[in-house]
C-alpha cells in the first residue's frame, strides 16, 4: 500500500466521520437557503380517469391557486338551456390562468357584452399542498350580482385561504341563459342553480385531491349568492353540505325568486322576438340567437322590469332575474333543485339539520340612490316612499310573517299605536330636515324592510330545527366598498358623501378585489392598520364557524353568543363583540316580537320616537293604515322562539 493510496483511505474515513457528525452551520452569517417549495401539481384519479393539473403558488402568501377547472361541458348548440353536462377531470390541464366569465353587460359599457357562454368553471385556493396531514375545511363561495353580474374570478380568496381554509369559488349561467324557463319539460329553466349542484357535487368528489375534506363543505354567498346557497342546501341535491353562510340575502327576501315564471318568460319570448305560446318554439329560437343578442335584450328587460316600482327594486339589489320554484320532476323522471317554497322548507324543517350563519351590513341601501344629484330633492323622496308604501302590503306575503311567526305587522310598542316612521310628514317641514336627514331615515327605514326584518326571521325560524347566528358588519372604511365587486347593480350605483357602510363593503376584507375578468382593482389593497384587524376579524369568524365540527370550535363558537332573552348578533368592527338584541327596537316597530315588549331599552325608544313626532308636526295615521289594511290581524306577541334557540 503506498502513500497515495493510504492517504485516499484517510480522506474517505474522514468525510464519513464528518458526515456522522453533521450538523447546521451558518456560511456568511446567513441561514443557507429553504428548499424550493412543493410544485404546485395535483394528481387526480376518479373512475379511471387520470389527470395532471398544474396550478400556480404565490410566493409572498403560500397560497395556491388552480383556476379555470371546468365542471361541465360548454352549454352552447343543442345543450344551451340544457341542464349542465358534468365533467371530469382527464389529461393534463393548465390551472394557471382564469377562465371567461359567463356572458354578461360589460362592467364599463353597458351596450358591449363581455364572457363566454363555455363559462362552467371554478377556481380553488389552498393554504397549501395535500398530504397526509390534510383534511381541511371547504367553502364553497357562490358569487352575487342578481343573476346578471359577476364572477368567480373576481374574488381573490387567498386572504381566507391563508387562514387554514379551503376556497372554492364557482360560476354559473346568468340571466336569461341561466335562469329564465316556466318550469315545464320543455323549458324547465333554473339552469344557475343547477349549474351549482353540479359544481357541488365535482368538489365532493375532486376536493380532498387538492387536500380539502368532503365531510366539511360549507357554502358561502352573498347577496342572489346568499339565496343561492340556502336554497341549494335545502335541496335533497346539495347532499352532505354542512353549514350555510348567507351574507347579505335570504332566500326569504323578497326578490330571492320569481312568483310568476310564465309571465316572466313570455316577456323574455316576446322581447326576442320569439313566439310566446309554446314553449318549444321558445327554445329552439333563443338557441339561433348569439349570447351578445339575449345580453343585451336582457339588458332592455331589465329596464322594463326596474320601471314602475323601480326605485323599492334597486334598494333591495333586485334586477328582475330569480329562480322559481319547481315541480318535483319535470315530468320526465329528472329531480328539481328548489321544489319547496323557500319559507315552507325553513318553517317545517324539511332541510338537513346544519348552521347558518346569516348577517347584514349596517346600512344596506345607503348606495341605492343619490338624492344630491336630483334637481327636485322632495320629490325623489316622496318618489322613494310611495316605492316603499306599494310594496308594504306585499310585506306579508314575501315575509312569510304570518306563517312564521303568526303576527302580522303592526306597529305595537307602548303608546306608538298609531305611530309610523312617518316620512310623507316628514317631508312636510323641509325647512327642519336636510338631504343627509332624508337620507339617513330613508336608508334605515328599507334597509330594515328589505334586508334586516328578512334576516332575522330567517336567523330565528331556522333556529326551530338547528343552530343560527347573526352577524353585524359595522365597520366604514375608504377601501373597501360593494362597487368593487358589484358594478353594474343598481344597488351600489350611488356614490354620496353620506357616511355609511352600504351592501358589498364587507366584501373587501374576505377577498382581493378583481374585476370579472381576473385582473387586480387598483388602488382596493387593504393597508390601513384598522382595515387589516377588520379582514382578520372577518375571517376568523367564518374560519371559527367552518371548523364548528370539532368540539373546540363549536364549543367557542356557541359560547360567543350564548345568552340574552332578544336576538343576540355579533358585531364586526374594529374588535369582535356580542350584543344581546338586533334592532330589537325599530324592528317592533314591524310587529315582530323579538323579546318582551316590557323592556326599558324600547320604552325609552318610544319615548323617542313619539318626541320626534311632536317636533315633526302631526303625524297621520295612513301609513299605518295602509300595512294594516294590507296585512290583516294582528297576532300576540310570542310566535317566535326564544334567543336560546340560536344556540341549536
Amino acid at each position: 500500500m503506498n502513500l497515495n493510496t493510504l492517504l485516499v483511505i484517510f480522506i474517505c474515513t474522514d468525510i464519513t466521520t464528518t458526515e456522522s457528525l453533521r450538523i447546521k452551520r451558518i456560511v456568511g452569517g446567513r441561514e443557507a437557503a429553504k428548499p424550493p417549495p412543493d410544485d404546485p401539481v395535483v394528481f387526480t384519479r376518479v373512475y379511471n380517469r387520470y389527470a395532471r393539473v398544474e396550478g400556480i403558488r404565490n410566493s409572498i402568501t403560500g397560497v395556491y391557486s388552480f383556476l379555470g377547472l371546468r365542471f361541465a361541458y360548454p352549454p352552447v348548440g343543442v345543450n344551451r338551456f340544457s341542464r349542465p353536462r358534468y365533467r371530469r377531470l382527464e389529461g393534463d390541464i393548465n390551472a394557471t390562468r382564469h377562465g371567461p366569465p359567463c356572458p354578461q353587460p360589460h362592467y364599463d359599457k353597458p351596450n358591449f357584452v363581455i364572457g363566454n357562454e363555455d363559462c362552467l368553471l371554478l377556481n380553488i385556493y389552498t393554504p397549501q399542498m395535500p398530504d397526509e396531514t390534510t383534511g381541511l375545511p371547504v367553502f364553497v363561495w357562490i358569487h352575487p350580482g342578481a343573476f346578471r353580474y359577476g364572477s368567480a374570478a373576481q374574488y381573490d380568496a387567498e386572504p381566507i385561504a391563508k387562514s387554514g381554509l379551503i376556497i372554492v369559488a364557482i360560476q354559473y349561467r346568468l340571466g336569461t341563459l341561466g335562469i329564465i324557463g316556466d318550469g315545464s319539460k320543455q323549458f324547465n329553466g333554473n339552469l344557475a342553480m343547477f349549474d351549482m349542484a353540479a359544481a357541488l357535487r365535482w368538489v365532493k368528489e375532486y376536493i380532498a385531491f387538492f387536500g380539502g375534506d368532503p365531510r366539511q363543505i360549507k357554502l358561502i354567498g352573498h347577496g342572489s349568492g346568499a339565496a343561492s346557497a340556502m336554497f341549494l342546501s335545502m335541496s335533497p341535491r346539495s347532499g352532505s353540505v354542512t353549514g350555510v353562510v348567507a351574507m347579505s340575502g335570504s332566500a326569504l327576501s323578497q326578490y330571492a325568486k320569481d312568483d310568476t315564471p310564465v309571465q316572466s318568460l313570455q316577456e323574455i319570448a316576446k322581447i326576442n322576438e320569439c313566439p310566446t305560446t309554446n314553449e318549444t318554439e321558445v327554445v329552439f329560437c333563443l338557441r339561433k340567437k348569439t349570447a351578445e343578442e339575449i345580453v343585451l335584450k336582457d339588458s332592455q328587460a331589465q329596464k322594463d322590469r326596474l320601471y314602475g316600482r323601480a326605485v323599492i327594486k334597486k334598494l333591495s339589489g333586485c334586477v328582475g332575474f330569480n329562480p322559481h320554484v319547481e315541480q318535483p320532476n319535470d315530468e320526465r323522471g329528472l329531480p328539481g333543485i328548489t321544489t319547496d317554497q323557500p319559507e315552507e322548507s325553513i318553517s317545517k324543517g324539511n332541510f338537513s339539520k346544519i348552521p347558518l350563519l346569516i348577517g347584514v351590513a349596517k346600512q344596506e341601501t345607503a348606495n341605492a340612490i343619490n338624492l344630491n344629484s336630483t334637481n327636485d330633492l322632495q320629490k325623489s323622496a316622496e318618489s322613494i316612499l310611495n316605492s316603499l308604501v306599494d310594496t308594504l302590503p306585499s310585506l306579508k306575503s314575501f315575509l312569510r310573517v304570518d306563517e312564521l311567526t303568526e303576527n302580522i305587522m303592526k306597529p305595537i310598542l307602548p303608546g306608538a299605536e298609531s305611530l309610523s316612521f312617518g316620512l310623507k310628514d316628514l317631508l312636510k317641514v323641509p325647512a327642519s330636515l336636510d338631504t343627509l336627514q332624508i337620507i339617513s331615515k330613508i336608508t334605515n327605514l328599507t334597509t330594515d324592510v328589505l334586508f334586516n326584518l328578512p334576516a332575522v326571521l330567517t336567523a330565528q325560524t331556522w333556529a326551530k330545527t338547528s343552530s343560527a347566528y347573526l352577524y353585524s358588519f359595522e365597520y366604514e372604511g375608504s377601501t373597501s366598498k360593494g362597487v368593487n365587486f358589484l358594478r353594474g347593480l343598481p344597488i351600489v350605483a350611488s356614490e354620496t358623501n353620506v357616511s355609511s357602510i352600504g351592501h358589498g363593503d364587507e366584501l373587501g376584507y374576505i377577498f382581493n378585489a378583481n374585476d370579472v375578468e381576473g385582473n387586480p382593482l387598483p388602488n382596493t389593497s387593504l393597508t390601513k392598520p384598522e382595515d387589516i384587524q377588520v379582514r382578520h376579524n372577518f375571517i376568523s369568524l367564518l374560519t371559527k364557524f367552518a371548523k364548528a365540527n370539532s368540539d373546540d370550535e363549536a364549543s367557542f363558537f356557541k359560547s360567543l353568543i350564548a345568552g340574552g332573552d332578544g336576538t343576540p348578533f355579533i358585531k364586526i368592527d374594529t374588535k369582535i363583540k356580542l350584543f344581546p338584541d338586533f334592532r330589537v327596537c325599530e324592528l317592533l316597530l314591524w310587529g315582530v316580537p323579538l323579546k318582551p315588549l316590557q323592556s326599558t331599552t324600547c320604552q325609552d325608544f318610544a319615548k323617542t320616537i313619539l318626541s320626534v313626532k311632536n317636533v315633526l308636526s302631526n303625524f297621520t295615521s295612513d301609513f299605518t293604515d295602509t300595512i294594516q289594511s294590507g296585512l290583516g290581524s294582528v297576532g300576540n306577541a310570542g310566535g317566535l322562539p326564544n334567543v336560546g334557540g340560536l344556540l341549536g
